[in-house]
């Protein structure tokens, strides 16, 4: 994503100072029910000047009753709007649109407020601050809090009184809420089989006081955080919540939450609104006057941390100054060069979250992440995927492979990914012994309501998904008519040393089992078991990869003519239909180092080209190949070139045709760096690890076959990946490959891939 200019940041303002005094009007009303001393919407607005009266009773509310986070901003707003007739009937206009919201009481609790506020934010992309959907929080926190797999007696407040939930990316606290609906679910449930009477006014009171806390770098979100954490109880007062604003950027060079990497405590240079001068944390008596913020050790570390990252267009710390920008991303650097934490900056703030939270977990606490999709197979993640292997038992992965949500948060359509793990004792081994599965839930459908989260949740919390490997099937998940997903497990002994895309790549677990299998040379059918087996190995031990687009573009520019330099470039979909392609451009070296840049020599580049090109990326939607083949060796930006340790045109005819067959693909798309869906990247450390056919363990005249097979198929057009099923040509290179090495058709393979939301973009459910 490059960075884009940003909005005007007067409309931007203006729209989050709207919804604050909504906010509070809503506020008002749901608290006039229980407090007497309040009154309702429709009693203040008897008065001539709703302005003054709304005013002047916000004033009266924080002295006489003190909710302070929730009423002061939006009583400073309202004193600064201009006295004219517009002003008044604006705020007559929001005065009913509160009591429209309050009328749908179920919508307050499920921080409808979080949803309209993160619509409106426009600094989103730069904070890269992406809202948890409702669905999505109730699906995770049900899991992890699943009141068995804790050594606490839920039903004992008392008990309960030294639990704590943290989130050092809040936002409006969707997350925070969905850990206290689900703790107050055990509490209640606790009571009732122990035949107790529930106190909630008392569990209410902890939540707010000891259990949550909640970390932000913006000061309008905590508001909103405030206020949907106490609408759960109105009717409870509660001395104070440990809600913190952290301050990012300014002369101190502040990394928000990112500052809990050295210490526990962190200094505060602003309060919940913003001023440089008075530290605070958010109470519900009033402001609290501080100079640290702590964060204790936790048993649940929840966040859907900021997405940004520092590559492309560079939006790592993207709101600020680029003054400040760079200061801080050496801040950071230096953070993140300690040895006991785990991050890579080019993953993103997300990884240095994940470092961060878990320097505060305690031992057998839970780490409850929303996180991009990338984390399962990306290189730069591999740091963080390190720290879960060295310090945890995975036990969920929840991916999406809805066409219409891959997401998890609501204004990004970017592939996301649950998590859910639980750190081990930290006496016992490195990386520690373990004999636990990881449940893997692909999805179908996702949940779009809370109740359908719920649904979800109990099914997978309630049934054990059969291993993935050694079972068969998989655990359907199905609510009535409609199917949601399918789980399998996997032994987090096996799946912590490898990427961890494999058992989440497809959403028919069929094609999970046969990827699996077949990445151990075993083509695996369904009804069949083991139906033949295969001679793979890594591509990187049959070649070498070429050099990636940064390097090209910092060596050469395109020519308008011929040269020397043949190229390949771009992907365009509606021509490259064929194994054999010719290339379509030249290049010219660079004459001088493009600014900022290192001038990358020719003679260091050109050496590297090739003639066999596999796919930097693919939007498999309406993409035809991922492998060609050239007559001469050519450089790319969007193609990786590979190079064969030996000269014989038949390893790369042999590998063109199986990186384009069915059992290709499969091993292709298994190790894909999924960005948004059908969008997918495959970076060159993932590919020189792929299993390919092994070439140099092939017959003489299996050799000959594929061979034979590519001359006659090269110039065939084969259909976009989502038709590879009624594809005749794809149907004749997987007819070749089975011949050659004695397999059973391939068909129904073919038919199972075809029929993929992440190749077709349709449902399966």
């Amino acid at each position: 994503m490059t960075r884009a200019s940003k909005p005007p940041s007067d409309a931007s303002a203006a729209r989050i100072a709207r919804l604050t005094i909504v906010n509070a009007l809503v506020y008002q009303e749901d608290l006039a029910d229980y407090e007497p001393q309040v009154l309702h919407l429709r009693q203040t607005l008897e008065a001539p000047d709703a302005v003054s009266a709304f005013g002047d009773h916000w004033q009266y509310v924080l002295e006489q009753i003190n909710y302070y986070p929730i009423f002061h901003v939006a009583r400073e707003l309202l004193l600064a709007l201009p006295s004219n007739p517009d002003v008044e009937k604006a705020v007559r206009s929001l005065a009913q649109t509160a009591l429209e919201i309050v009328s749908k009481r179920a919508a307050l609790r499920h921080d409808l407020m979080g949803r309209v506020y993160h619509r409106l934010l426009a600094d989103a992309k730069y904070l890269g601050t992406y809202y948890t959907s409702v669905p999505a929080a109730t699906l995770l926190l049900k899991l992890v809090l699943q009141p068995g797999r804790w050594p606490i007696n839920w039903g004992d407040v008392g008990e309960l009184s030294s639990f704590r939930i943290g989130d050092l990316a809040c936002g409006t606290g969707t997350l925070l809420m969905a850990g206290a609906e689900a703790l107050t679910d055990n509490y209640l449930r606790a009571c009732g089989e122990a035949q107790t009477r529930p106190k909630l006014d008392i569990l209410s009171r902890l939540l707010m006081e000891e259990i949550i806390y909640g970390y932000d770098v913006l000061p309008s979100a905590l508001h909103l955080t405030a206020s949907t954490l106490a609408l759960r109880a109105p009717e409870v007062t509660f001395r104070a919540m440990h809600l913190y604003n952290l301050p990012l950027g300014s002369r101190h060079r502040r990394l928000g939450s990112i500052e809990f990497l050295r210490e526990f405590t962190v200094p505060m240079t602003a309060d919940l609104f913003g001023a440089s001068t008075t530290p605070g944390q958010v109470t519900a008596k009033g402001r609290r006057r501080e100079e640290y913020a702590r964060l204790p050790d936790l048993d649940i570390c929840v966040m859907n941390p900021p997405f940004t990252r520092s590559v492309g267009g560079n939006l790592l710390f993207g709101s600020l100054p680029d003054s400040e920008r760079h200061q801080m991303q050496q801040e950071l650097a230096k953070l993140l060069r300690i040895p006991r934490v785990h991050a890579s900056a080019t993953a993103g703030l997300g990884s240095v979250f994940a470092a961060t939270g878990d320097l505060h977990l305690k031992d057998g606490g839970r780490m409850a992440l929303v996180l991009p999709k990338a984390l399962l197979s990306g290189v730069a993640w591999q740091e963080t995927r390190n720290l879960f292997r060295l310090k945890y038992q995975l036990e969920y992965l929840i991916v999406s492979h809805d066409p219409a949500r891959w997401n998890f948060s609501e204004n990004t359509d970017l592939s996301e990914v649950l998590l859910v793990a639980r750190k081990l004792r930290s006496f016992e081994a490195s990386p520690p012994l373990v004999t636990e599965s990881v449940v893997c839930l692909n999805l179908w459908k996702n949940p779009t309501t809370p109740v359908e989260a719920l649904a979800v949740a109990h099914i997978v919390a309630r049934e054990a998904p059969p291993d993935l490997e050694k079972g068969q099937g998989a655990l359907s998940v199905d609510l009535g008519e409609v199917k949601f997903g399918e789980a399998v497990a996997m032994p987090w002994a096996e799946l912590r040393e490898q990427p961890w895309m494999l058992p989440c790549a497809f959403a028919q677990s069929d094609l999970l089992r046969a990827a699996m299998h077949l990445a151990r040379g075993n083509l695996w059918m369904p009804g069949r078991d083991i139906a033949g087996t295969i001679p793979l190995c890594p591509l990187g031990s049959l070649g070498t990869l070429g050099p990636d687009r940064r390097d090209i573009h910092d060596g050469f520019r395109l020519a308008k003519g011929q040269t020397a330099y043949p190229a390949f470039w771009s992907h365009d979909a509606a021509t490259m239909t064929t194994l054999a392609q010719a290339p379509n451009r030249h290049l010219s070296p660079l004459p001088r180092a493009k600014t900022g840049r290192p001038l990358r020599r020719a003679t260091d580049l050109w050496p590297k080209a090739g003639r066999l090109l596999l796919a930097e990326r693919l939007w498999n939607y309406t993409q035809h190949v991922a492998a060609i083949r050239l007559d001469k060796p050519v450089l790319s930006n969007v193609w990786w070139p590979f190079s064969p340790h030996t000269s014989d045109d038949a390893d790369e005819k042999t590998l063109t045709l199986w990186l384009n067959s069915t059992l290709g693909l499969l091993l292709l798309w298994s190790r894909r760096l999924e960005t948004r869906g059908a969008w997918v990247d495959f970076k060159k450390p993932m590919l020189e690890q792929m299993l390919v056919l092994d070439t140099g363990a092939l017959t003489e005249a299996q050799r000959a076959a594929l061979v034979a097979a590519y001359d006659r198929l090269c110039q065939a057009p084969l259909l976009p990946f989502p038709q590879m099923a009624g594809d005749p040509t794809r149907q004749a290179i997987d007819e070749a490959i089975a011949g050659a090495l004695g397999l059973p058709d391939l068909a129904p393979l073919r038919h199972m891939l075809a029929r993929e939301p992440v190749v077709c973009l349709r449902p399966l459910a």
